[in-house]
């Protein structure tokens, strides 16, 4: 998740734009869906922007618009209510308490990417200081990390077994020649990471595991240089250990069938 600010002074121009209307004051449909409006009546741009630029008109500041893009990974699926949730933080640690600032979010779906676009009155409804503004960067940075790791985004996809993740470019050779040779391995009946491993090196792809008390905790592999994590080749730690010990049943069961069938046997002659 990324944060980039800028600061204006007209809201008329920028609100349309969130509420994703072109340059030339077209609407484009299904651009853009308002997710939060605080301390503003109206709901049609035109609305909201005089309101806003009446509020800023009773201070001083010449740039009450402050206007942040926040984007979140592909690979990262916040629902509607995470966005909320998002925007009201990034709000709250950025100085701009929603109950004291009018804040008007939008999430655009003009973008592979999900993003939203939040816009603050810099000046409070009390009449007080408006909203600082130094050192926009370092405080987007910091309160970025910060939400992800409240929020947890990272951990937001659920990682179906054997579905490929979005990968740098670099890395989606490796990525297709991996999964194919851990889904051949699981195959042939492997049932310990020790097995995978070799299977796998005669391949040429090197494996890195951390096992702990006998289970799969971390996996990790390279092909022709070009190192991947194991969750983005399909198999997160777990799923693989998962499937190893099915596979270990397995190989009980097939060992246990013989005798099991030579008991219920009949005896000829009788």
């Amino acid at each position: 998740m990324i944060a980039k600010t800028s600061i204006g002074s007209d809201f008329s121009g920028a609100i349309h734009y969130g509420a994703g209307y072109t340059v030339e004051g077209k609407e484009v449909m299904n651009k853009a869906d308002l997710l939060i409006a605080h301390n503003v009546v109206s709901r049609d741009p035109k609305g909201i922007a005089a309101e806003m630029q009446q509020e800023a008109s009773y201070s001083r500041c010449k740039t009450p618009v402050w206007h942040s893009s926040i984007s979140w990974k592909p690979e990262e699926k916040p629902t509607r209510e995470q966005m909320i949730e998002t925007a009201n933080r990034y709000c709250q640690k950025m100085g701009a308490d929603p109950r004291d600032h009018q804040v008007v979010v939008y999430e655009h779906h003009d973008k592979p990417h999900q993003h939203i676009h939040v816009y603050i009155n810099r000046v409070p409804t009390d009449g007080g200081k408006a909203l600082e503004t130094s050192h926009n960067y370092a405080r987007n940075v910091r309160i970025c990390k910060e939400i992800t790791e409240e929020l947890g985004f990272a951990k937001l996809e659920k990682l179906e077994e054997g579905k490929l993740r979005h990968v740098a470019v670099n890395q989606q050779d490796a990525q297709k020649m991996i999964n194919l040779a851990i889904k051949a391995a699981l195959k042939e009946k492997s049932g310990t990471p020790d097995e995978i491993e070799r299977r796998l090196k005669e391949k040429g792809i090197e494996c890195k595991y951390k096992v702990e008390e006998g289970k799969l905790k971390y996996s990790s592999y390279s092909y022709q240089g070009v190192p991947i994590k194991g969750q983005d080749v399909g198999f997160t730690a777990k799923q693989l250990q998962a499937r190893l010990e099915k596979n270990q049943q397995l190989i009980e069961q097939q060992l246990k069938q013989p005798q099991h069938e030579q008991k219920r046997r009949p005896r000829l002659g009788h």
